[in-house]
């Protein structure tokens, strides 16, 4: 039919993406990504304070979240979630067997060792499938959790490859270690600083890690780094691990000017880093622990019997407010009210599909709150498809016919839609950046929602009604719900 690839075109475009969604959802097996209150866990916020005073810097509010998130997957917790959330850390755990002792060893002190490194292999090494190492696999946190007691010798723990990253890959380094030779509490404190020349103090451009010991540390540090010097320059036993929570954070040599036996005298230094590793490795160090004190505000527990039942009421609740607007729709507006039922299915069938995937693709985790939005857009989608039926009739009551009132209903309503449509996300915009906790999850949702909104209207209800009211049967108005058309 002439003059009607412009209208037809969209609508290909609405349902072909629609159709590729569904389609990858179907083929990958995908399902939505649930969160705690819809399967059962539990979340725990905390206020982190600085002991030394002042405002968190960004930097230890980073720190101990990493710290935090390495603990709790060191638990064996899988989709366990840590966030930065309005100056809090939420740390949020799925329903497991133990969460009071996951939510217990979040806060405790870190245990922060130094021990003598026998032997270091990499993964493309046949040792690494070996015992004693094959009894580590490093993407499994389990495996090497209690592997931290200080008075275990010959310990196996997997290091980290990346600065700021403490849960170590699937293919780090393994290091077989001796007894513990030092502790977190040997330690005074530890600062990133820039290298300098022994004479006039001017900087090499290079960055260290400084190291102060209590005395007994000292002592304990001079005698370690004495008997590493014994080894020859390029063996691993010259090298001296730190493990931070059963991970080696960093295993660097003893400098081949150090004598044998005689070791290193406080202070310390590591030297050949980045500014990034020093800035990451200090704080680790220095604080033996996080260095941020943590107390706990509040915690909410959902069993996963509730969380079902959550789910379930939620979804019933949106089922009864969709069959309620579609038979409002339908004897309001009639024939045009079907419009709104695909219009509103296709909407639906956009949002839901892009959560299940975003669910996937970046972790994206949908609460009863995320739910609650998404009906809320409902409201929203159908408000759209009111404005422009509406202008849509003014049009026709003006005397012009059904056909030729769609490109100017559409013109005058197309603005009002943006209006409104830009209202709503910028408050949801709003919420998600003031608000914490569901709420975010709700003023997500609503946003998406908005913005899919849009698009549906713009691709497919002006483009299905010009193509309907071509047709004989949607020209009467009475069939539409317009009895003044002419």
């Amino acid at each position: 039919m002439p003059g009607t690839r412009r209208y037809v075109i969209p609508l290909l475009i609405v349902f072909t993406l629609v159709g590729v969604i569904w389609a990858v959802i179907a083929v990958e097996g995908y399902s939505p990504r649930l969160g705690l209150d819809l399967r059962g866990g539990s979340s725990v916020t905390f206020v982190p304070t600085n002991p030394r005073g002042g405002a968190p810097t960004s930097e230890q509010l980073n720190t101990t979240v990493d710290i935090i998130r390495n603990r709790v997957n060191s638990k064996g917790v899988a989709e366990s979630e840590v966030n930065l959330e309005g100056g809090h850390i939420v740390v949020s755990i799925p329903d497991v067997p133990n969460p009071d002792d996951v939510i217990a060893a979040v806060g405790t002190t870190a245990q922060l060792q130094f021990r003598p490194v026998k032997e270091v292999v990499g993964p493309s090494d046949p040792k690494y499938k070996q015992a004693p190492f094959k009894a580590v696999d490093c993407s499994k946190p389990e495996t090497y959790s209690n592997n931290d007691n200080p008075d275990k010798d010959d310990v196996v723990l997997c290091a980290r490859e990346e600065a700021g990253q403490l849960q170590p890959t699937a293919n780090s380094p393994k290091l077989l270690m001796g007894k513990v030779a030092l502790g977190g509490t040997d330690i005074a404190s530890a600062r990133p600083e820039l290298a300098t020349t022994g004479q006039g103090g001017v900087t090499t451009g290079e960055w260290q890690t400084a190291l102060s010991f209590s005395g007994r540390g000292g002592n304990r540090f001079q005698d370690l780094t004495g008997k590493a010097a014994c080894n020859p320059d390029g063996d691993p036993k010259r090298e001296i691990a730190i493990t931070l929570d059963a991970v080696v954070i960093n295993h660097p040599p003893v400098a081949s000017d150090v004598q044998c036996n005689v070791g290193i005298s406080p202070p310390g230094v590591i030297t050949g880093q980045t500014q990034a590793e020093a800035e990451n490795l200090a704080p680790l160090i220095s604080s033996g622990a996080l260095p941020l004190k943590l107390e706990q505000q509040n915690r909410t527990t959902v069993s996963a019997t509730l969380g079902a039942d959550s789910l379930r009421a939620g979804l019933i609740g949106g089922a009864l407010g969709i069959g309620l607007v579609f038979l409002y729709v339908l004897l309001y507006y009639r024939g045009l009210g079907m419009v709104i039922w695909v219009g509103l299915a296709l909407a639906g069938a956009l949002n839901v599909g892009i959560v299940i995937l975003m669910g996937q693709w970046i972790g994206f985790t949908l609460t009863l709150a995320g739910i609650a939005g998404l009906i809320v857009a409902i409201g929203i989608s159908a408000d759209s498809y009111v404005v422009f039926f509406e202008r849509l009739k003014d049009e026709v009551r003006d005397g012009k016919t059904l056909r030729t009132s769609v490109d100017r209903g559409w013109q005058r309503s197309f603005h009002t839609l943006v209006s409104a449509n830009t209202v709503s996300f910028l408050a949801a915009l709003l919420l998600y950046w003031l608000a914490i906790g569901p709420v975010r999850g709700f003023a997500f949702t609503l946003g998406l929602a908005t913005l899919i909104d849009f698009f549906a209207a713009w691709f497919f209800a002006r483009p299905a009604v010009s193509l309907l009211t071509r047709l004989r049967l949607f020209q009467e108005g009475r069939f539409v719900g317009i009895r003044a058309a002419v």
